[in-house]
């Protein structure tokens, strides 16, 4: 994606072009605030007229192909009559807006728009430029559906909750109503669209069917929990840090020659984060009150933040480097290509071995030229056997006529296939057009974004799991040498006893939610989809697991803070005297009992908006490097 800044007006927006190839999950992210409009850069839009023109070509020529005038599912052998096709992909939008649950909040379905958008725009689902440019007006005016969170198995693709997408842009059901007075309402799409001024999107031949097929809520959803799980790592590193200098506890765990012998990249990262942010230049007032004289080592939680937090960074680096190639890819099914993208593929089964000597022209098959057999083709003939080491050999004659059968089978295959169309036509394709072609596969599954949020929901949880231990050290006198649940007169008051239990019970709720959704299937559409990723679950409960990650963190900032009240005057590093500096803007210090919720919101906000790494920022210098 590229962005284009250049503004005609302060009240318009900068523009983000989108290509198909380039959007990356931050890109994505920062779409959901409502703050940047679409458009398509000049090569989509060749793209998409490229990849309607196949599908017109084929209406035309009046030939079968699933997805155009068939169909779906278990009904692809019913075939439909040229004179319906369009309400054939109307009904297709109906009867797949089957969704339940709380509808997606604004932000999140400004992604899945956005992010359907994008995919379409590659120019392999067949939709028309026109269409395209209907819903990214849709999207710059904020007319957005309403999107049941729950109904999708991931496979074949998001179809509900896309379903629920595309009804509201041909205008029924329901769409946010941006400007009700009191914030967004769902309201009727249809009068939503009349405001403001837009006409519903009218489906042609396989529009339907292409602005359904995909995984974009699995990896819409997916991309807000990989880029607030890379914040709140960040910010887990400085509640460590303040949690290990308020403990007094040393840095001699973070000793580059410690992490260097184990060089997991976000080990050294973590190491080096937390050293800088404790000892820049030197130590601390705090630490040279102590000097860490009478101990020999801190506890796991403070001593091994480097390996635990380290292994969250790089979970967070490979789920985010695999949604980006997802959120880039054509998921539709089935496929349209163009007769120069087909061209420039070699058929199935085999490569071809070309001397330059050997070949004038272009036709090839016809020339008699060198070919290696790459295994059986697609028929299940076998490949050319190897030379004998002896070609006077004979002895073994058994082994002389299998030989013999496999050349027989050699040559069969060479002369039958002789003209390169014939074996694309028949062997790689569904339907040859004028301009291209239909092809039929599987991209819609979604296993590869269903896997990889549930392993960055294990990953990002940890994070929280060794936050509570460090939480449960600083509020237990009998490991911090500080007030009881850090407040004064205890028993009278009870201060963080169960802002404590707030962030275990967080912490035992993510436990049940990383076990992996995307170890299950079941079988549905009459057996046709038997295996599904459950992929809409696996990114719902990791933005979930995030969420509660932000939380306890959040806490752990909050008593660790508290924590440095009672060490005062002494100060800590400018780093973190700034992190506390920030923390009470919003929440004061415990001197007796309060509502405790406000102040966890409130610094919970600092975390999610990157408020609390911010603060840093300056003091880190290459080590606040991405």
């Amino acid at each position: 994606a590229i962005h284009v800044t250049t503004m005609a007006s302060k009240q318009e927006k900068p523009v983000l072009l989108i290509d198909g190839y380039t959007l990356t999950t931050q890109e994505l992210y920062n779409l959901s605030f409502g703050k940047t409009d679409l458009a398509l850069s000049p090569e989509a839009v060749a793209r998409v007229k490229d990849g309607r023109r196949v599908v017109d070509l084929i209406v035309e020529s009046g030939e079968v192909v699933y997805g155009i005038n068939t169909g779906f599912g278990l009904f692809s052998n019913v075939t439909v009559s040229a004179d319906k096709l369009g309400e054939l992909q109307v009904n297709l939008i109906r009867s797949h807006s089957s969704g339940v649950g709380e509808p997606l909040t604004v932000p999140r379905t400004r992604m899945l728009l956005a992010l359907r958008i994008n995919v379409l725009a590659k120019g392999h689902s067949g939709i028309s430029l026109e269409n395209l440019e209907k819903m990214i007006k849709a999207f710059n005016l904020g007319c957005l559906p309403g999107v049941p969170q729950k109904g999708t198995v991931g496979a074949s693709g998001d179809l509900a909750p896309l379903s629920h997408l595309a009804l509201g842009l041909i205008g029924e059901g329901k769409m946010w109503d941006l400007k009700a007075e009191g914030g967004p309402v769902l309201g009727e799409a249809s009068e939503i669209l009349a405001r403001e001024g837009l006409q519903p999107i009218i489906l042609g031949a396989k529009e339907g069917l292409a602005m359904i097929n995909g995984t974009q809520l699995i990896a819409s959803l997916g991309s807000e929990s990989i880029e607030r799980a890379a914040n709140v790592s960040k910010c887990a590193d400085v509640a460590c840090a303040l949690t290990l200098e308020v403990l007094c506890g040393t840095v001699r765990a973070y000793h580059p020659l410690i992490h260097k012998v184990r060089p997991h990249v976000g080990q050294q990262v973590v190491a080096a984060r937390i050293r800088t942010l404790l000892q820049p230049h030197k130590p601390s007032e705090l630490f040279n009150s102590h000097r860490y004289v009478g101990k020999v080592q801190d506890a796991y939680s403070l001593r091994c933040a480097p390996q635990v937090h380290g292994v969250a960074v790089d979970t967070v680096d490979f789920v985010r480097k695999l949604m980006t190639t997802e959120l880039n890819s054509a998921t539709d099914n089935p496929m349209v290509f163009t007769k120069e993208q087909v061209k420039n593929e070699v058929p199935f089964g085999f490569d071809l071995v070309v001397k330059d000597d050997e070949v004038e022209g272009d036709d090839v098959f016809s020339q008699g030229l060198t070919r290696r057999f790459s295994g059986a083709d697609q028929a299940g003939r076998a490949s050319p056997p190897p030379p004998p080491s002896d070609v006077s050999d004979v002895t073994d004659l058994e082994a002389a006529k299998k030989e013999i059968a496999q050349l027989r089978q050699t040559v069969y295959h060479q002369n039958a296939r002789k003209n390169w169309g014939f074996f694309k036509k028949h062997s790689d394709l569904q339907m040859e057009g004028g301009e291209g072609v239909i092809m039929s596969g599987g991209n819609f599954h979604g296993e590869y974004p269903a896997k990889a949020l549930d392993y960055l929901a294990i990953g990002i949880h940890e994070i929280a799991a060794i936050s509570e231990r460090r939480i449960e050290r600083l509020v237990n006198p009998s490991l911090s040498a500080l007030p009881a649940f850090l407040v004064a007169d205890g028993g009278f008051n009870s201060g963080f006893m169960i802002a404590h239990c707030t962030a275990a019970a967080l912490v035992s709720e993510n436990k049940v939610l990383t076990h992996p959704s995307s170890v299950d299937s079941i079988s549905t559409s009459a057996a046709k989809e038997d295996h599904v990723s459950m992929g809409g679950f696996a990114a719902r409960k990791s933005l979930e697991v995030v969420d509660h990650v932000e939380t306890v963190i959040a806490i752990e900032l909050l008593a660790a803070c508290q924590a440095l009240e009672f060490h005062r005057p002494l100060k800590t590093t400018e780093a973190l005297e700034a992190v506390h500096a920030l923390v009470r803007e919003r929440a004061g210090p415990w001197d007796k009992d309060r509502v405790m919720s406000p102040d966890i919101d409130a610094v919970k906000e600092l975390v999610k908006d990157g408020s609390i790494w911010r603060a840093v920022l300056p003091f880190l210098g290459e080590e606040g490097e991405e």
